[in-house]
């Protein structure tokens, strides 16, 4: 949906990619199969999120943003990532968890990556962690598809928000810890 209307979509989200790379490092998690950053999942504690740092560094970054990726796309992004937003809740996870989780804010995996691997390399320490730390652990998606890569996890699907009138629509997951005896 992000990309809907540019051209070189591949080339778009490797430079928004690299363009927000140092603010994720400042103030999430970022890990990655390779140091090529061919793969890999972003998130956080929700203890540990700082979110008026996030958006002070996001401002900055914007005129780096607009330069890298010109104007139209810039506005097209923009104007898709608002149409977004009028579907996605951010704060969804409320309804079913009241103290502190950890949030998958994105998994990526390279075309040429799938089918090897990938995911289970790199979902698997943030599973630990999460059950060691007793937490759960929330994610969304807006491809359907992914739905089953989720459940095979031990995620659950506990909600679908959608609009209507948009064609995007937000699955969103919980996996709760498991408890080790």
């Amino acid at each position: 949906m992000e990309t809907k209307g540019i051209d070189n979509k591949k080339l778009f989200l490797e430079n928004l990619f690299m363009i927000q790379l140092p603010i994720f490092e400042k103030t999430i998690e970022v890990f990655s199969s390779d140091d090529k950053l061919n793969s890999v999942l972003i998130g956080y504690e929700k203890k540990n999120y700082k979110s008026f740092k996030t958006l002070i560094l996001n401002l900055m970054a914007s005129p780096r943003v607009f330069r890298a990726l010109g104007k139209k796309d810039f506005n097209t992004y923009s104007a898709n990532l608002k149409s977004a937003l009028t579907v996605i809740d951010l704060k969804w996870q409320k309804e079913f968890i009241k103290g502190n989780y950890y949030y998958i804010k994105a998994i990526a995996i390279a075309n040429e990556e799938r089918g090897r691997g990938i995911f289970r390399k790199l979902i698997t320490p943030t599973l630990s962690y999460c059950n060691e730390n007793n937490l759960p652990l929330i994610l969304e998606s807006n491809n359907q598809s992914n739905i089953p890569i989720y459940e095979h996890f031990g995620f659950k699907l506990v909600k679908t928000i959608e609009k209507e009138g948009i064609d995007l629509k937000q699955y969103c997951f919980i996996k709760y810890p498991c408890r080790i005896i």
